[in-house]
């Protein structure tokens, strides 16, 4: 998985011309697919306009670049079909089914070999947390809607968001882990000797 801010000033490079034809400014959604559809292209300066590239013709994502065939795959953005549907995301608000307010959409993840949205982060004033995209009932400009409160979202921590897209460091992760763990056992071991006693009162004599 791909976190969408990572793609954001990526170079996009032709194979075939083995130019750079202009950096991501933007992805866009299509709401009803529930994917990246389209990246808005420009350049360092803002100089000669803006661009698309289907999500379609791109053949690689990495770090550092995302590639694609060759040159004549870019199109203006008035060639892009049904323009006034497509969603920009990041910044819309997030509204459960019952009217309660979750937060905003800071990021989201999706899947590079396809574009298909994998989850959303929502930010609210202390938390952030992960929701998976089969629990959105609306993907809209302005706000999305789902059917799970944010009383049932898990806040997460920095380390768990890199699980959610881009894989992390693993030392990191091994950390985190270690750190979870650590918390469990302390707080369970003494839980369990008490258990253990109150079973076993005369196992010492």
């Amino acid at each position: 998985m791909k976190k969408a801010k990572e793609l954001l000033h990526l170079p996009i490079i032709s194979i075939s011309e083995g130019k750079q034809l202009g950096i991501i400014k933007d992805l866009i959604i299509h709401p009803d697919e529930k994917s990246v559809n389209y990246l808005i292209l420009g350049q360092d300066d803002w100089q000669g306009g803006l661009n698309a590239l289907s999500y379609d013709m791109v053949v690689g994502v990495g770090d550092s670049a995302v590639m694609i065939e060759q040159k004549n795959s870019i199109i203006g953005l008035d060639d892009i079909p049904f323009i006034n549907k497509m969603v920009p995301l990041i910044g819309s608000q997030v509204i459960t089914r019952g009217g309660e307010h979750s937060g905003v959409i800071s990021d989201y993840y999706f899947n590079e070999e396809n574009g298909h949205l994998e989850s959303l982060l929502i930010h609210s004033a202390n938390n952030k947390f992960f929701l998976p995209i089969e629990n959105v009932l609306y993907l809209g400009k302005e706000r999305v809607i789902t059917n799970e409160s944010s009383s049932e979202m898990v806040p997460i921590l920095e380390t768990e968001e890199q699980f959610g897209g881009k894989t992390g460091n693993k030392s990191n992760k091994k950390d985190a882990l270690k750190g979870m763990l650590n918390e469990l056992i302390l707080n369970e071991l003494p839980k369990l000797n008490k258990l253990n006693n109150e079973k076993d009162p005369d196992s010492d004599n």
